[in-house]
């Protein structure tokens, strides 16, 4: 039985390393494709070894399990590639707020997926994003990359809400890092025949970043969010993954020298504020 402060420690770890995670689009000087192909693929060796060598783990599960891990093992590879493209093609702060948006979709796709009621409260939380959102373009200005920074933050957020639901099914019939180490595997194998990785001349540094990228900011923050969602709801690691663009904007200050305008600030404050009250509301 995992306990409630063990869940909790494990997930606000795990949003610290996915905040940092989206410096790396920045220090590497790589497509969206191959620096998620890369962190896959160096996860899934990490993972492997853990449960293979130390652990000593038998990898073996179901054919109806496999194909529900393909699944979000590409929903896994298609949020990350988004969410990477949306920093690269803007910025570390617009990428993460935009991301924030992710416990809204949580909200508005639950009673969907589980015959609940939807509330009027649900509508109004969506709407308050909608306005942080546009907050966030630099002067409503929609011609420039601001905008497309925009819509992969979104559609990498709809993707995570969806990974996260799922997840929850998954996670309490298989074990925690066994779940990653599918999920990263299935996602290096979906983008393997769109990568150029191999064909780039890459420095020493830069694989040694992709390989933390993979080791330390993905397979051990995967699985340390896979461990929490045994105990916890998908509200209450919604809110949590709301801290990320905080954290993630301070890391972009002071290690990138990225500045935030009061602008971005609001807009930003408008998208956790709606994102706190809908999570709230379901506990």
């Amino acid at each position: 039985m995992v306990h409630y402060r063990q869940a909790f420690m494990a997930l606000h770890s795990a949003v610290l390393l996915f905040a940092l995670s989206g410096l790396f689009a920045k220090w590497l000087t790589l497509s969206p494709i191959d620096i998620v192909f890369g962190r896959a693929f160096f996860a899934c060796i990490a993972l492997g070894c853990l449960l293979v060598v130390y652990q000593k783990h038998d990898l073996f599960t179901t054919k109806s399990r496999l194909f529900g891990l393909f699944i979000t093992g590409s929903i896994l590879a298609f949020h990350w590639v988004s969410f990477f493209s949306a920093i690269q093609v803007s910025s570390v702060a617009i990428g993460l707020l935009t991301f924030a948006a992710f416990p809204v979709f949580v909200a508005m796709l639950e009673p969907w997926l589980f015959a609940e009621r939807y509330k009027l409260a649900t509508l109004i939380q969506a709407v308050i994003t909608v306005i942080g959102i546009y907050l966030l373009l630099p002067n409503g200005a929609y011609s420039n990359n601001a905008l497309l920074g925009i819509y992969w933050g979104l559609a990498s957020a709809l993707s995570f809400a969806i990974l996260t639901l799922l997840n929850r099914k998954f996670v309490s019939e298989v074990k925690a890092k066994q779940v990653a180490f599918y999920q990263n595997g299935f996602a290096a194998l979906v983008l393997l025949p769109f990568i150029g990785l191999f064909t780039v001349s890459m420095s020493l540094s830069q694989w040694q970043l992709l390989m933390l990228l993979g080791v330390v900011f993905t397979a051990l923050s995967h699985s340390l969010f896979n461990f929490s969602l045994k105990r916890l709801s998908g509200q209450t690691a919604s809110i949590a993954v709301s801290l990320e663009p905080l954290y993630g904007i301070i890391a972009a200050y002071f290690l990138l020298g990225e500045l935030v305008s009061i602008q971005m600030m609001v807009g930003g404050g408008f998208i956790l504020l709606a994102n706190i009250w809908a999570m709230y509301l379901k506990r």
